[in-house]
């Protein structure tokens, strides 16, 4: 128990985690891929997830307190088991991936041009294999310390850049009919389906995930897809802000306070390291513990050096957009559903024998 957290901890660290992805990672790809019509996207997920949800949670409330690797061993054997956990810790360490790729460009070409980026990716990668180290507990504690300041920070930068917003430029929606909207809503969908993350690290929470915790969360991080996409939009029109490498930070570009006070910009380094230093910390520590090994000690040096190694390769900012467009989301979309579909059946079968014997 003593390094276990609450589910409400569980959430915060989440919304760091997921809320980094559906808010800077993903607007740009929505944007291209759908226009203005992004935000019908995002609307029809947030209609569809509940049902996906309601199986998390049904998963999750059968599972109970098990570690992930010895529920999957005892539904589905070692040798299917192992290769499960397998396609899950590539999927996870992937998502570590692309945040150090993106921390690091974004890094690089904004406030730290002269800084080597094996040396930007080193520190980052050593604190966050520090944290790791500290356990889920010590994750959650730092989420709780930086998640309040973040949200603060946002609801200021959604504020004081009203008199920039002309949400006119939001319409016509569904110009194109739903061709752009079904485009828009895989890459949706994949970013709240980090939810499943929960199933991964459910044996380290003290309660078990309710359905209207669920619910608010995949609210929540619908609303951190949606808020900055319909800034975006109101700000600069939708096709500059599909032009845009970085739509969320180019609206702390244009925010001032009175006369004098501008280039604010500076908060918005806050808010992405914030999410940055928890979501690749949760990355690294899911990796270690799905396998649940005495010592995860091992397991994260493997990882952390992986990674490090990995941000190294000679790759294009616009060669790894189209990677996340064509390779990464459609994947992990259909990898999330696939285990999703799967591990329900398997429970309700599971149950179902029990009930008859």
């Amino acid at each position: 128990m003593q390094n276990n957290i609450s589910a409400l901890q569980g959430y915060s660290i989440l919304l760091l985690s997921i809320g980094l992805l559906n808010h800077v990672v993903l607007i740009p790809i929505l944007l291209d891929a759908a226009g203005r019509d992004a935000v019908v996207s995002v609307g029809m997920v947030l209609a569809l997830l509940p049902v996906w949800g309601a199986c998390l949670v049904y998963i999750m409330k059968h599972k109970g307190q098990q570690p992930f690797s010895d529920w999957l061993q005892h539904h589905f054997g070692k040798g299917l088991s192992v290769i499960i956990l397998a396609a899950v810790s590539i999927y996870i360490w992937l998502q570590g991936y692309v945040t150090l790729f993106y921390f690091i460009v974004w890094t690089h070409s904004t406030y730290m041009p002269h800084t080597p980026k094996f040396v930007l990716a080193l520190l980052v990668l050593a604190c966050c294999f520090f944290l790791a180290t500290g356990g889920l507990r010590s994750i959650a504690i730092t989420s709780g310390i930086l998640l309040p300041f973040v949200v603060i920070l946002g609801v200021f930068v959604m504020t004081f850049n009203f008199k920039h917003k002309d949400y006119s430029l939001v319409l016509p929606l569904l110009a194109d009919g739903f061709a752009p909207v079904w485009r828009g809503s895989l890459y949706a969908a994949s970013g709240i389906f980090e939810l499943v993350l929960l199933l991964f690290f459910q044996h380290r929470l003290i309660n078990r995930p309710s359905f209207a915790g669920v619910l608010f969360m995949i609210f929540s991080l619908a609303g951190l897809t949606i808020g900055p996409l319909m800034g975006a939009i109101s700000i600069y029109g939708a096709e500059e802000a599909a032009l845009q490498r970085y739509p969320a930070f180019e609206q702390w570009r244009v925010l001032e306070l009175g006369k004098y006070i501008e280039h604010l910009d500076v908060f918005s380094i806050y808010q992405w390291v914030s999410g940055e230093f928890i979501r690749l910390s949760l990355s690294l520590f899911i990796i270690a513990d799905v396998w649940k090994p005495k010592n995860r000690t091992p397991l994260l040096l493997l990882a952390t050096g992986t990674l490090l190694i990995a941000i190294l390769a000679p790759i294009s900012d616009v060669r790894f957009l189209q990677f996340l467009k064509t390779m990464y989301f459609p994947s992990t979309f259909v990898l999330v559903i696939g285990l999703t579909f799967l591990f329900a059946g398997k429970t309700w079968i599971s149950r179902w024998r029990m009930r008859g014997s």
